[in-house]
């Protein structure tokens, strides 16, 4: 079970962080074009699917902390 927790967080890690990365330069080539249609689309087209994988990568970060039985650190 840690195991395969572990394998779908890191692959829900690098979905929402290469989309989150593919959001950001599609608005920037929209804003050197000087296309909003194309800094707006991009967050339509893109944003429902990283907004759900981080929360979901959030939410299993969450158990995690439950099934690796993780502390707190005292800094």
């Amino acid at each position: 079970m840690k195991r395969l927790t572990m394998v779908l967080f890191k692959i829900g890690l690098v979905l929402f962080l290469a989309l989150g990365v593919a959001v950001v330069l599609a608005q920037a080539v929209g804003l050197v074009a000087g296309s909003p249609g194309l800094v707006s689309g991009a967050v339509s087209a893109l944003g429902l699917a990283m907004t759900v994988a981080a929360g979901v990568t959030g939410l299993l970060g969450f158990v995690m902390s439950y099934l690796f039985h993780w502390t707190g650190g005292e800094d």
